[in-house]
């Protein structure tokens, strides 16, 4: 096959200035067309050539482009190979390669572009003063406006400088209300006409649709429906754009077809904003190339605009491929990139994970004399941070300011955020005050970084002077920063503070989303209100927020783990929620009551089993897929079953999601010799997964058994978890740490340590002086050296007689002289203290056997 040929934007241009520019333009679309079906019935390394930019393409080979994936872009089914179907210049005519200029549609590089928009008159000095006095205007003023507005009628030249005013404050205002009403009193002063009513109306929607209010944007519009004068591709396509600025594809999406409906046929301008509000609301990547063929079929010519819409729907969904090909193409059709475009695909390598690249792509940019601005470097210090190479990061952060570049709000959030993750709050408190000096104030995002790192840190002065600082700054707090709230005060113990977050959110108008709500959830259900958190289950789904997996786990975990008294625990007290609402005091109704009894606790219990088991129909409606984490979570609540009884009821619960997860945990509860087979095939789907993940499931399946009587069958257990290191540094001929283990695991492990070290006694091999057993004194408790598997395991040592004791600077250790372990292990009566056995053990047989269907994924 013949080598592909890269055109660069200036041999495009030199092409079309010595050629015919129509047989220039077919030209250049023949040849995009065959590289395009030329590298889909290539080879994987061909293809992925062909797809790397020229740049790299070309002599560097510090980076290989991996193998393209099935690319949405490529082959036949690119949008741009239906071209050859149409006749000669069709769609991709001389404009196709011009390097056409056009507003960037990122705010952050369309910062200091200066100028109007395109096609724009010049306005007269009278409308920027207009502008600056309607600003020292009240919004809500409408008397004021309006007057401030008519003093300048003598001025003010014509419905552009008045188009001007309004794009003037879209710019630099953000009061909604007032530019709607700036708008309203200009409508009489530009004349009856219906087209300069329709350019007032189209630089209204764009100055709306800038400050984030789609909705008025769309008011003004069906007023100028109403009124005759908008019925305009302009003021269509004006709020496509206001639309897609704020992500709502959807509407956007309905936008187009309207104007269709109404006859109007759209523009290029139209297209690109449906294209990106695709790609700012989520939509569906191949969803949003259908609007791109669309675009093409109705002979329309894209620019740089439009592929630059591309490239960001590409990067936020994660298409690295299909942004090279985007990238690459545009150099094959004479479109010259910018610096949106540089920075657009930056974002998206940095989103895969390829920050060798997305370097590279930087020496590409400063070797064709294209400045890397604040966006290029902020892209590159989070695709750092991402990635947790925090060095490199900062460094660069050091390099933009060796350099001059002014930073921003969102390069100091990023910054700001590796600092926190990092703990050097020195630091924080630095880049605070240079943003103080650089007269930048501290948005939403600032607050929600530096509140979670030090909530992470259990500084909650600082959080609660941070919450302070937002009221008094009128800085208002988004759903992230109630959901952080709550999840730090939950984590700390302070359920009535969490509780009180809650409330203020309620009051705070906005609309909670699955993770306030999961945060909360935790909350009650952590304080033992199990009840209650499954009555805010069902407000999320009425209003139409879908609970999540997390959702449902947080629930079934908190079964049977609210701490419970009988009447003679001295500890028995009122410890309910407690929240301030509109000035009077909620107390929630706390199952932990002085005169609980026994049998109090039992009905406690069964009342909680019959929610869980309301959960998980709920689960199966709703078609949330459970994942290992809930099958953790079901294992656990089984240990804290009232009894056996109880727990096969839960347990059965599995059958719902997972038969063969069932058949083994069934399995080994009951004790069926035949089961371990089916039970080796679960452990190696777990060691797919993650560490923490798969240690949950072994403590939990480890407790169950424990908790049960199966003590042998708990041994084998956390024995298979240390031959599969699902513990990090567990075990040792010498040591055994305990850290990581759960209860019953770490007391299944003590006795399977203690068989291993009888053994080597009986051998007859040298031993270290002392002997050890790490517990952790409970740094990380609620209570600091209240470490509960410290306390358990100095029980069952006790009971065994075991000659440990606690060491005497670290209470999270237990120590013994190996000699005195050995004459203790020689002991002919030891041997029956430390041997484990199963109070059921049985063969399966027809009538009880356990399911073997196929095993799902986990």
């Amino acid at each position: 096959m013949a080598p592909t040929t890269h055109f660069t934007p200036s041999q495009a241009h030199a092409a079309a200035a010595s050629h015919h520019p129509a047989a220039a333009a077919a030209a250049a679309t023949a040849t995009a067309t065959a590289r395009l079906h030329a590298s889909a019935s290539a080879s994987a390394p061909a293809a992925a050539a062909a797809l790397c930019p020229p740049f790299l393409a070309a002599g560097s080979h510090s980076v290989a482009c991996p193998p393209v994936q099935n690319p949405i872009f490529s082959g036949p089914a690119a949008p741009w190979a239906v071209q050859p179907q149409r006749a000669a210049a069709g769609a991709l005519g001389p404009e196709f390669r011009r390097a056409r200029s056009t507003k960037n549609i990122s705010k952050r590089n369309n910062r200091g572009a200066g100028g109007q928009d395109r096609g724009a008159r010049a306005s007269s000095a009278a409308a920027g003063r207009c502008v600056d006095k309607l600003l020292r205007v009240p919004p809500e003023d409408r008397r004021a406006l309006g007057a401030s507005l008519s003093s300048f009628r003598g001025e003010l030249v014509g419905p552009d400088d008045y188009c001007h005013v309004l794009r003037g404050l879209g710019d630099r205002d953000k009061s909604a209300l007032r530019a709607l009403e700036v708008f309203h009193a200009a409508l009489p002063l530009v004349g009856n006409g219906s087209v300069d009513k329709g350019k007032l109306l189209t630089a209204a929607i764009g100055a709306l649709g800038k400050m984030g209010r789609p909705d008025l944007a769309r008011r003004g519009f069906d007023a100028g429906i109403a009124g005759g004068y908008g019925k305009t591709v302009f003021a269509y396509s004006a709020l496509i754009s206001a639309y897609a600025r704020s992500g709502l594809a959807t509407e956007a999406m309905g936008v187009l077809e309207s104007m269709k409906g109404a006859g109007l046929r759209p523009t290029t301008v139209t297209y690109n904003a449906v294209i990106d509000a695709c790609g700012k609301g989520g939509v569906d990547l191949r969803f949003t190339l259908g609007y791109f063929r669309q675009m093409l079929r109705d002979g329309l010519c894209p620019d740089r605009k439009t592929f630059n819409s591309l490239l960001s729907a590409c990067s936020r969904a994660g298409h690295l491929e299909d942004a090279r090909a985007v990238f690459d193409e545009m150099i094959h059709l004479g479109i010259g990139r910018d610096i949106y475009t540089y920075n657009t695909f930056i974002d998206a390598i940095c989103k895969c994970g390829n920050i060798e690249l997305a370097m590279q792509v930087l020496l590409d940019m400063e070797a064709k004399n294209m400045k890397p601005n604040v966006v290029t470097y902020s892209t590159l210090i989070d695709g750092y941070s991402k990635l947790e190479k925090y060095d490199e990061a900062l460094k660069l952060y050091e390099k933009m300011k060796s350099l001059g570049i002014r930073l921003d709000r969102v390069c100091y959030n990023t910054v700001l955020a590796i600092y926190v993750k990092t703990g050097k709050y020195a630091e924080i408190a630095i880049v605070c005050d240079e943003m103080e000096d650089s007269g930048i104030e501290k948005d939403t995002v600032t607050y929600n970084s530096l509140i979670n790192g030090y909530g992470k840190q259990g500084r909650l002065d600082i959080v609660s002077f941070l919450v302070q600082d937002m009221r008094r700054r009128g800085v208002a707090p988004s759903v992230l920063t109630y959901s952080t709230l709550i999840d730090i005060y939950s984590k700390a113990g302070m359920h009535g503070d969490a509780f009180n977050v809650y409330l203020d959110f309620k009051e705070s108008g906005l609309k909670a989303d699955v993770v306030l709500f999961s945060s909360f959830i935790d909350t009650l259900a952590k304080n033992g209100l199990v009840e209650w958190a499954l009555s805010l289950l069902n407000d999320m789904t009425e209003m139409g927020i879908k609970p999540n997996v997390v959702t449902y786990n947080t629930i079934i975990d908190a079964f049977g783990k609210s701490k419970v008294h009988t009447e003679e625990d001295p500890e028995a007290g009122d410890m309910g929620i407690v929240g301030v609402y509109n000035g009077q005091i909620i107390r929630a109704a706390n199952p932990v009551t002085r005169g609980r009894s026994a049998i109090d606790v039992r009905m406690r219990r069964s009342q909680e089993l019959y929610f869980i088991l309301e959960l998980f129909q709920k689960m199966v409606q709703q078609g949330v897929r459970p994942n290992v984490v809930t099958f953790s979570a079901i294992l656990n609540a089984c240990s804290r079953c009232n009894n056996f009884e109880d727990a096969a009821l839960l347990l059965e619960q599995l059958r719902l999601f997972d038969n063969f997860v069932y058949g083994v945990a069934y399995g080994l509860l009951m004790g069926y010799q035949e089961i371990w087979s089916q039970a080796q095939s679960l452990f190696n789907q777990l060691g797919r997964m993650d560490s923490p993940t798969s240690s949950a499931f072994y403590n939990a399946l480890t407790d169950m058994l424990w908790h049960f009587g199966q003590r042998q069958g708990a041994q084998l257990i956390v024995l298979e978890g240390v031959n599969r290191r699902v513990w990090e540094n567990t075990w040792s001929e010498f040591c055994l740490d305990l850290h990581l283990m759960s209860c019953g695991a770490a007391q299944a492990m003590v006795h399977a340590w203690l068989l291993n070290v009888r053994s080597i006694v009986f051998e007859g091999r040298a031993m270290p002086e002392f002997l050890s057993i790490l517990t952790g004194w409970g740094k990380h408790s609620k209570i600091a050296g209240a470490s509960t598997l410290r306390h358990v395991i100095e029980a069952l040592l006790n009971s065994i007689g075991a000659p440990f004791q606690v060491e005497r600077f670290n209470i999270g250790r237990f120590v013994s002289p190996s000699v005195v372990v050995a004459a203790w292990l020689r002991e002919s009566g030891t041997i029956n203290t430390i041997l484990l056995s199963d109070e059921r053990a049985q063969h399966a047989t027809p009538s009880n056997l356990v399911p073997r269907l196929e095993a799902l994924q986990l």
